[in-house]
């Protein structure tokens, strides 16, 4: 029997359980931004310590965070999770994802594509 070797914090569970509605936002959001609430109490619940920021913010593609997020367990679990769905590395490999956790706990997604991508579909168009 071999058992995950995963790093995770205390928000991973909580994480994977709302991975269904990420991945359908990362999926929605070439269409243009959008959001979730999520349930402030779920995070509150699981913070080992009071004073933790819950609030993060955060680009990654290719599986890879373009900023750092070593101070922001939420923001480490958040993307543990994100890496762990074959569905989500796929979306990730091509487009980059801006993902936005608010102080008010709701969930926002942007895909940017780059200039590139952009030029090529308008080269195949004409």
């Amino acid at each position: 029997m071999q058992y995950d070797t995963i790093q995770t914090n205390a928000f991973y569970p909580l994480w994977k359980k709302y991975r269904p509605v990420i991945l359908k936002l990362m999926i929605e959001s070439e269409g243009g931004p959008q959001s979730y609430p999520l349930s402030a109490h779920e995070f509150t619940d699981l913070a080992t310590k009071k004073n933790i920021v819950y609030s993060f913010k955060m680009e990654v593609f290719q599986g890879k965070p373009l900023t750092p997020i070593k101070t922001s367990l939420v923001a480490q679990d958040f993307l543990t999770m994100l890496k762990q769905s074959v569905k989500a590395n796929e979306l990730m490999e091509t487009i980059t994802f801006n993902f936005e956790l608010d102080k008010q706990f709701k969930l926002q997604v942007t895909s940017i594509h780059s200039e590139t991508e952009e030029a090529e579909s308008n080269e195949e168009a004409e």
